[in-house]
């Protein structure tokens, strides 16, 4: 392959920054850069600390651990974050004071921790976790072995609340006094039972004195629609607040008011975002609505407003919201926002933004503060287009081209479609690369990658995303084709060496696209449903057939026979590739098994991989080289014309020399 773009190993060692937080103060921004560790075949994030004033950075973390979540404590003196240690990943605290210019592990926590924040009182830390084994349920597991009661034995998440001195004191004692002689405290005390209620997410009020709780009856994601936000005070008493199917609070500066994101209709799935304001003393309520047709987030509530993001063509944007309902924009259509942080007066703001000829890069007050891309591989990078067309039923869609540099008008190049998964997402202009599919190197190989916005993907308004209810996979393969034919029409593309890949969403299209048609050469099916039958009573959110097909496949068989690709099995004749995930609760394996053996029986080409110990996704960059790997030698020999099976089981970057 041409060195002049990346390889599948460069592109997966890219560093990446993330997880800003400014300092209450507004003098110090912390954030996470992660990095690939091949040897232990995981990703691990360090804690950096950037001084504004000195305009310096600090690595506050050891680097041989994984570490995230940093969160400042009111003074702006101190940091927290986690460090996962050991091969159990143990959750240790661990605190950095900026005067005494070193850090310490505060504690080990037993459960999963999802959330931590710093008690604005400067007394403790609020942390999200995993609830513990129960002892009755230890005994059974000694008793009987292990069993669970499907649906019944749900693993919330609870509030706990860590004692700040008396960690401190446990530390210090460690110095001072044999173990037998301490005296020691409960270092923590937790808030919920996770019995009533599961918790997603907390806000604290800035006086102090209230936590807003996100909280879905259980952890299933099929209850997560049935959300509460309860308000808990002082006295660790709850109140619930009366706001339907919400999606994340910010409280307010004075803390006399709490805002939720809530649907605009009775649709949490399809509806816009809007902002609903609860006076906590009357529990009264106004709603803020965003004249744009356009599904907003909250960052922050600040002196100057509403801090928020949404999707909106080919690109993340970020915006203040006043509570007039006006909305500015303060980012661009080629800038895409992929975290933030602002000053409770919103007068700091840091940004986590790429572009489409830049890469992820922090940006404080508009000014530029990291330079990873000089860490980068100097290499081309492929060139990132919008384009548009009209589907079948004369629906624009919109998408994204991926071309090489020195891309020849006048040439027809082969074609693969990467289809996005969702199919609440959209196809990205920005310059950030994919951990799944190969599409520098297919481009370093001359083959163009189109990348289509199809009906109900998110940033093209509430109607746009409802355009695929009822209407999966044919539907989504009308918008898939067209978009090919446009270009072929341009006389860009190749008909005859056309491919399509996808993860998730995607791969279902994918699936459907080699079954329902004959147009494509090659095609992969990466953690795709092949049967929404079979989906449905297999999934861990059973919700998203009701929400996309209205009903279930007893009282509506032919809608869930009508659009799945086995049904269609009988025309198949693109050879397929089926990338799947032995552990995958998402889209459970039986999806791929049935898309294998239908393909089989029917004299198809098709190969399945099924990767140990995997979930929908992976976070181990060996499993993500081998999937890259894979796609890349499927497309290559079917559109190209390469030798298959060297480069597809590995072997050929295996051997010596």
């Amino acid at each position: 392959m041409s060195q002049r773009y990346l390889t599948v190993e460069e592109q997966l060692s890219l560093p990446l920054v993330n997880g800003t937080v400014i300092s209450p103060d507004g003098k110090k921004l912390a954030y996470t850069l992660r990095r690939t560790d091949w040897d232990g075949n995981k990703y691990m994030r360090t804690v950096v600390v950037y001084d504004a004033e000195s305009e310096t950075a600090l690595h506050v973390s050891n680097d041989e651990f994984d570490c995230s979540l940093p969160d400042w404590s009111p003074d702006s003196k101190r940091l927290v974050f986690l460090q996962k240690t050991g091969e159990e990943n143990k959750n240790d605290l661990m605190i950095f004071d900026f005067e005494l210019k070193r850090s310490y592990k505060l504690l080990t926590f037993e459960q999963e921790i999802s959330q931590m924040k710093w008690s604005q009182k400067n007394d403790g830390l609020f942390l999200v976790a995993a609830s513990p084994e129960s002892e009755e349920l230890k005994k059974r597991k000694e008793s009987y072995g292990e069993f669970e009661y499907i649906d019944e034995e749900t693993k919330n998440s609870s509030l706990y609340f860590v004692h700040l001195s008396r960690a401190m004191k446990k530390y210090s004692a460690r110095f001072e006094l044999p173990r037998d002689m301490r005296c020691e405290e409960a270092l923590f005390d937790k808030l919920t039972d996770g019995k009533e209620f599961h918790i997603s997410s907390i806000s604290l009020s800035p006086d102090g004195n209230y936590i807003a709780l996100l909280a879905p009856p259980t952890s299933d994601y099929n209850d997560f629609d049935s959300a509460k936000v309860f308000l808990m005070n002082e006295e660790r008493e709850l109140k619930e607040l009366p706001l339907a199917h919400p999606r994340g609070c910010l409280f307010s500066g004075d803390s006399k008011r709490l805002a939720c994101v809530v649907p605009a209709g009775d649709d949490p799935w399809m509806d816009n975002g809007v902002v609903e304001i609860v006076d906590l003393s009357d529990l009264s309520k106004r709603r803020l609505s965003v004249g744009q047709d356009l599904n907003i987030e909250p960052v922050a509530w600040t002196e100057k407003g509403f801090f928020v993001n949404w999707i909106e063509d080919c690109t993340i944007r970020l915006g203040l919201l006043d509570e007039e309902g006006h909305l500015e924009g303060l980012t661009d259509e080629d800038q895409m926002v992929m975290a933030s942080s602002v000053t409770p007066d919103g007068k700091r703001l840091a940004i986590v933004m790429a572009g489409i000829f830049e890469s992820p890069e922090i940006y404080l007050d508009g000014r530029k503060i990291t330079d990873i891309a000089s860490i980068h591989p100097r290499r081309e990078r492929v060139r990132k287009e919008r384009l548009s067309w009209k589907s079948c039923d004369g629906t624009e869609i919109h998408g994204v081209l991926n071309l090489p540099t020195d891309f020849d008008s006048s040439r027809k190049y082969p074609l693969v479609v990467l289809v996005h998964g969702g199919p609440t997402w959209t196809a990205l202009t920005a310059r950030i690369t994919s951990s799944y599919y190969p599409i520098e190197q297919l481009v370093s190989r001359g083959v163009l990658v189109l990348e289509p916005n199809y009906r109900g993907s998110e940033g093209y308004g509430r109607d746009f995303r409802k355009l695929n209810y009822r209407n999966l996979g044919i539907g989504d393969y009308e918008d898939v084709v067209s978009g090919v034919d446009s270009l072929i029409e341009r006389g860009l593309v190749n008909g005859d060496r056309l491919g399509v890949m996808g993860w998730s969403q995607g791969g279902y299209i994918s699936a459907f696209c080699a079954t329902y048609g004959k147009r494509f050469k090659a095609a992969s099916v990466g953690a795709g449903i092949s049967n929404w039958m079979t989906y449905h009573v297999n999934t861990d959110i059973h919700q998203f057939c009701h929400r996309y097909l209205g009903n279930n496949p007893w009282e509506d068989p032919k809608i869930y026979e009508l659009t799945s690709p086995i049904s269609y099995i009988k025309n198949a004749s693109t050879p397929t590739l089926i990338q799947h995930g032995d552990s995958d609760t998402r889209v459970p394996t039986p999806n791929a098994f049935e898309l294998y053996q239908g393909l089989r029986e029917m004299n198809v080409p098709v190969r399945l991989v099924i990767y140990k110990d995997m979930g929908h996704n992976t976070v181990k960059p060996g499993l993500h080289r081998a999937i890259m790997t894979q796609n890349l030698a499927w497309f290559s020999h079917y559109l190209l014309g390469e030798p298959l099976e060297g480069s597809f089981k590995m072997t050929d970057a295996l051997s010596p020399g």
